[in-house]
Parts: C-alpha cells; structure tokens; sequence
C-alpha cells in the first residue's frame, strides 16, 4: 500500500508541478518571475540574499510557523519525555494526525506528526507541554524569532491557524530557517518523507505535504502550509553540487505556483552564483600596509564571474563587497592597540589646536582679559555700595542716641 501511494504522488507530481512550462533555466540576463506576492532566495551558509520580491512585506504565514515551533521542542532537550494529550489539543481546527484526549506521546514523535502531516493538533500539544499553555509558547516563538533576526515577525499560534496578529515576512522566515537547519535533528525531522503512523485514532502512514522532497533533487525540507488568508505559503531548502540555498514564497495563488517559483529560484541560484571563501590565515592588508592573518574562514556569495572589493577601516574591520559596494560579509580582522587609539586622539586634538588661527587667539584673549575687566568692575561697584550702607546704618545709630541740651 505504502509503495502504490508513493507511486501515485510521483505520477501526480511529475504531471504537474515538473510540466514542461516550468522555466528549467533562468536566463542570464533577468532574474526569475515569480507569481508570488513575495519571495527571497539565500544562502543558507552565509545567509547572502541572491533574490528578493517584496521579502520585508508582513504576510500571513500558516503552517510554516510550524518550523518555529519544531526546533524549539528540539532545543528543549525534551524530545524522549511523554507528553499527554489535552481535550483543547485534539479540538483543533485544520490537518490534524487525530490524537485522542488522555493519550501519552513522545515529544519526538508529535514533531515528527506536526512536521510530515501538518498536524495542527500535535503543535497545540508541543506548546501546551512545553510552556504550560498557548500565549505563553507564542512568547517563546517571539523570542526566538527577534534572536533569529526576525524584526517583522509576531507569532500567536503555534499552528500558524489564522490570526490578524500572526504575521511574518520572506526575509524573517529565510533567517529563522537558516538558524533551524544548523540543528541536525530538525534537519532529519523536516527531510523525512513517510512516516509510520500509530495512535488512538489512527493508523496509517503519513506521507510528507512537501512534494518538492519527492521530486526536485537535492532537496533536504523544510515546510508548506495554507490558509485561506494566507493563500499558499512554502520554504523549501536544497543542497546541490556544493551550493546550499533556502527559498520562501509567500501568498502564492496556487500550490503549483508555489513549487515553480521555488523551483525558478533554485535554478536560478545554481546557474548564476558561486560561493567564495577567505580562508583562515589569509594575509590582509590594511590601509597603512601592514599585514594581518584572517582569524577564521569568511565565505560569501555572488554572481559567477563578478568580482569583489576587500576594504579594512580604521578600527580593524574588514568587509568585503560586490561590485555595486553591496556588503557580502565583515569580520574583526584585528584591533587597534591602546596606544594607537591614544596617538589618534591626540592628533585629533592636535589638529583641532592647529584649526586656531592668530587672528582667532587674538580675538579670544581679548574677550577673555574685557570679561575680566567686567568682572573687577563689577566686584569694586558692590563693595562701595556695601561700604556706604554700613556708614548709613552707623550715621542712623548715633543719631538715634545723641541727646540735645536745652
């Protein structure tokens, strides 16, 4: 049964989404058109972005906020413990994998659910167990999502169920991604294809939502998803002949639109970008022509046969740039000694002495030494007047105890 439904999603997806009106090459002189409201393609190792449409626009995500709510269960150190199952949890709206009030599962397991099948239930489950309730699981994406980067995202569900308030971008899902496929056991998790299913209220075995994992090569995950709102929503990694990009498509207008566009901008990153990479001990030239050994390798990306700049500024940064002065990378490459940094500012207030001409010293002391003449005035004038009110005051007393003779 199991190989017979593999079959069939085979024949279904090489009918469709691979049809020949699918662009197998981007053409060199334009970059691929998506029907997505909004896209980004990176690179997942250095996080370079090599294509982007509308990607800071907030747009609904739906069940590719699943992906956050995965490698935090992952990242609790729980996945072996049994989790019970909550009445809230199996009321959930949507596709579930059908678990039953009462049932105890393993945290590993009810990833694995959530991720494969979309199991609205099993992620209403993870935050129950892992946070005590939903709110405060979305607190948890929240902050995951702001140390990710993600400064256009705020989470409400775990499930990613529509909410006004549940929203996110292109850019801040390729970042979160990009953070999530640095932990092996997410990356198993998002990359399996079918997976044996046995609970309560099901028996089966559940076959991947992303179809891209079936039939374009290379690919390694990560998740679709769909709401009404939201329209069709998907992130898909891929790992080809030592390139490795992460594509987001948001609000596309059909599920095959949403796989042809990812497919045009993984092919459009094969065929037009190479990664390069300083490695670890490059000499470096600063501007002043000292030398200084790079520390770690510093790896970028840009478009094959384009150049690139390597500028060091004066507190020992390097970057490194694209023919256009678009920054690709930048490291620490070393830091200016104490002494240094005090030569500087002592030149810097050398040359603010320097800036003073002779005509403004002049000018200067001459406000200085008129100020001080003000001042002595001002000095004899209130001692006089104190002088003369102590005489009136004695003028007053001995008159006051003079006695006439008659």
């Amino acid at each position: 049964m199991k190989k017979i439904f593999q079959t069939i999603m085979s024949l279904c997806l090489l009918s469709g989404i691979l049809a020949p009106t699918v662009p197998v090459h981007a053409s060199t002189s334009e970059a691929p058109k998506v029907k997505s409201q909004s896209a980004i393609l990176i690179d997942q190792k250095t996080g370079n972005v090599l294509y982007n449409k509308k990607d800071s626009k907030k747009m609904y995500p739906a069940s590719i906020t699943k992906i956050v709510t995965a490698i935090l269960a992952i990242e609790s150190g729980k996945m072996d413990e049994m989790v019970t199952i909550s009445k809230n949890a199996t009321l959930t709206d949507g596709t579930r994998v059908y678990l039953s009030e009462g049932e105890q599962l393993p945290l590993k397991k009810l990833v694995e659910g959530m991720i494969v099948n979309s199991g609205n239930d099993a992620a209403v489950a993870i935050a129950e167990y892992l946070a005590g309730d939903v709110p405060s699981f979305a607190d948890k994406m929240n902050e995951f999502a702001k140390k990710a980067g993600a400064t256009h995202t705020h989470f409400v569900t775990p499930n990613g169920l529509f909410n006004p308030d549940h929203y996110t971008t292109a850019e801040d899902m390729a970042k979160i991604t990009q953070v999530a496929m640095k932990n092996k056991e997410f990356q198993r998790i998002v990359s399996i294809k079918d997976l044996p299913w046995h609970v309560k209220g099901w028996n089966t075995t559940l076959v991947n939502h992303h179809r891209l994992l079936w039939d374009y090569p290379g690919t390694t995950g990560v998740k679709n998803g769909y709401v009404s709102q939201a329209k069709h929503t998907l992130v898909t990694s891929v790992s080809r002949n030592g390139m490795d990009f992460i594509a987001v498509v948001l609000k596309a207008p059909t599920a095959k639109a949403s796989y042809r566009d990812t497919i045009s901008l993984f092919e459009y990153g094969f065929n037009h970008f190479q990664r390069q990479k300083l490695s670890k001990g490059t000499m470096i030239e600063d501007s002043a022509g000292k030398e200084h050994a790079l520390k770690k390798d510093l790896e970028f990306t840009l478009p094959m046969g384009e150049n690139y700049t390597k500028n060091v500024s004066s507190n020992g940064e390097l970057t490194v740039q694209d023919s256009k002065g678009n920054e690709l990378a930048a490291v620490q490459l070393f830091h200016p000694s104490p002494k240094k940094a005090a030569s500087k500012m002592a030149s810097s207030t050398a040359e603010k002495v320097k800036e003073i001409t002779p005509l403004q010293l002049t000018t200067r002391t001459a406000v200085f030494f008129y100020s001080l003449f003000l001042l002595l005035v001002s000095c004899m004038v209130i001692v006089r007047m104190k002088k003369k009110k102590r005489k009136e005051q004695r003028m007053k007393r001995l008159a006051k105890n003079y006695t006439f003779i008659k």
